[in-house]
């Protein structure tokens, strides 16, 4: 009798416990968990998910925030409900996994996403033709963006030189763009 007295007493505890995680501490209303391509946390209630931002209020401060959609991976809403939105982003960005750098020629690309800097690259001269050239530009500029911590580049300048039994030199010229803002002494 005491044991069964027991096993209820602690599913009821259980049941209690997670049941309270989601609670914000000042007033008892339950959070939303935004977690965004950085893999950010962001708790908070979200008010309003439009076509291009979330407007949201952090559970600490209250005030009322926008965030763009294409800094969201997905909501964890208060009710258990998830709502994906884009794939998660590389953790850390280094020159060994360069290939996560998305290389753009559209601004809308980049909206809502903080500049890291301006960024330059010209092939080497082992390129042979004009699109091994533009190929090994590509890589030296995603290089370039992934040693900043950027997961965007938004071409500004694309072009190819040389002609006729000359060696081929193709430069890129763009801005790196990430998630986060930049750090202390990085480029704006």
């Amino acid at each position: 009798m005491k044991q069964k007295f027991m096993k209820k007493l602690i599913v009821i505890l259980i049941f209690f416990g997670f049941t309270s995680i989601g609670y914000a501490q000042d007033d008892g209303m339950m959070m939303d968990t935004i977690i965004l391509v950085s893999n950010k946390k962001i708790v908070g209630k979200v008010q309003s998910v439009g076509s291009s931002k979330i407007t949201f209020y952090k559970a600490d401060t209250k005030k009322v925030e926008d965030v763009t959609r294409k800094q969201i991976h997905k909501i964890l809403y208060s009710n258990g409900r998830v709502e994906a939105f884009n794939s998660m982003a590389y953790q850390a960005l280094d020159e060994a996994n360069f290939q996560s750098v998305i290389v753009t020629e559209n601004p809308s690309d980049v909206d809502g996403l903080y500049a890291y800097g301006e960024i330059k690259a010209k092939s080497g001269t082992s390129s042979k033709t004009a699109k091994a050239a533009e190929k090994n530009a590509r890589i030296r500029l995603q290089r370039r963006a992934a040693a900043l911590g950027a997961i965007y580049v938004l071409i500004t300048k694309n072009e190819t030189r040389g002609g006729y039994k000359e060696v081929p030199t193709h430069y890129y010229e763009g801005i790196a763009y990430g998630v986060d803002p930049p750090k202390e002494g990085q480029k704006k």
